[in-house]
């Protein structure tokens, strides 16, 4: 059941209610080209490497160095029992487990199915504090069925390497390995379905499986018939068989689309309101089960318009452009005519910590819907700013720092 936060009505939980207020919301905010340009930015500003940017061969302190950058920082955790973890021989044993070579050469696929990407490698949780599982600090982020992967060197069940914006770990047995050449030519198709409905987009196998996609997952195109889109999927049907195996994506439920949706306040507000309800998980992962956090709700929603923005918070700041920053010396009701005048509906939020989805304002309130944790929420809700206004760290409104867009 969706909850309703205080000054919100039910009128509030359909996007029909915010696209009734904007100006134009069928106006295109940035055309294809310039999407591909800010794609290409983020990696520039993030100073991460493409995967399939990368050399052939990995120097030992290359890969001790990029290992070392994915680990945790160092405070103090605690395992599943609720007992302290001696952090440093984790560390230890972590880089000990680093094959000893002098060159690593590197190993290119697409993941088979969605998977984690953890800093360690191992899913034990750790916790800051004891038994807080859903919060499990060693899950980096989550990654999608048919992202590229760049294999540094395996472990038995373990393979660490890099994926988009992120080194760190992942199940070894969800890659699917291919060559440089073919994993360039999935995931850079010209023609290709998007995912545009959360976990409902189930697509059949000619093994009779099935794969559920998420909101923003692409898949090459390999033909259209009436009620079904034909798509390469990353599934080998059995081991040494080509890397691409057939996949049938059915049209009746409307939860794939030919190519991006077009990057309007209209996609961007009704994408939003799908997820409405969804429970909050934590790196994209609560105790195992599929979810969002407050930064991977923003990413999904975005992704399926081809703006493709990091799954960190901090880092979807950066990465965009800042249309208002809010100083300490602001009053409650400086934020708001701000937020009312300056800012577009559609907007990232942001301050250390989380991130919203700005929808505009009512009667001079400013509303947002976003993925929260906080206080008696723990899903993707609409609400005024004024959440939080009884706690220490007070309220959304005074602690906003950031409203940023992509440009």
């Amino acid at each position: 059941m969706i909850q309703v936060p205080p000054n919100v009505t039910w009128a509030m939980l359909h996007p029909e209610f915010w696209l009734d207020r904007v100006s134009a919301p069928d106006s295109v905010l940035l055309d294809s080209g310039a999407v591909a340009a800010f794609n290409a930015r983020v990696y520039e500003i993030l100073q991460m490497p493409r995967v399939l940017d990368l050399p052939d061969t990995f120097s030992r302190e290359e890969v001790q160095a990029r290992v070392q950058q994915a680990l945790l920082s160092k405070r103090q955790y605690y395992d599943v029992t609720g007992a302290p973890v001696d952090y440093d021989t984790l560390e230890r044993e972590t880089l000990a487990a680093i094959p000893a070579l002098d060159s690593f050469p590197i190993r290119f696929g697409l993941t088979s199915q969605r998977t984690d990407v953890r800093s360690l490698p191992t899913h034990k949780p750790l916790t800051t504090e004891p038994f807080r599982f859903p919060f499990d600090r060693a899950q980096e982020t989550t990654i999608d069925v048919g992202w590229p992967v760049a294999v540094l060197f395996d472990l038995a069940d373990w393979s660490f390497g890099l994926t988009p914006y992120y080194w760190g770990w992942i199940r070894r047995a969800h890659i699917t390995s291919g060559t440089r050449t073919e994993v360039e030519a999935y995931t850079q198709a010209e023609s290709f379905v998007v995912t545009v409905n959360p976990r409902c987009g189930l697509i059949n196998t000619l093994t009779g499986e099935f794969l559920a996609a998420q909101m923003g997952t692409i898949f090459p195109l390999a033909g259209e018939q009436t009620d079904v889109y034909r798509v390469h999927l990353p599934v080998p049907v059995q081991p040494n068989s080509p890397l691409f195996a057939a996949g049938f994506a059915p049209k009746i439920f409307n939860d794939f689309q030919p190519g991006y949706l077009p990057f309007t306040m209209r996609t961007m507000i009704t994408q939003a309101f799908k997820l409405l309800g969804e429970t909050y998980a934590w790196g994209g992962s609560r105790m195992g089960i599929f979810g969002r956090d407050c930064s991977r709700f923003i990413r999904d929603v975005y992704a399926t318009m081809g703006v493709l923005l990091p799954r960190n918070g901090n880092e979807q700041r950066r990465v965009c452009t800042t249309q208002v920053a809010f100083t300490p010396d602001m009053s409650d009701a400086d934020r708001k005519a701000v937020l009312c005048e300056k800012v577009t509906p559609g907007a990232i939020l942001e301050f250390p910590g989380h991130v919203m989805l700005y929808l505009g304002c009512v009667d001079g309130e400013p509303y947002i819907i976003h993925d929260t944790s906080a206080g008696a929420y723990n899903e993707i809700i609409v609400s005024d700013l004024s959440l939080g206004h009884d706690r220490e760290s007070g309220s959304l409104l005074r602690r906003l720092a950031y409203a940023v867009l992509p440009r």
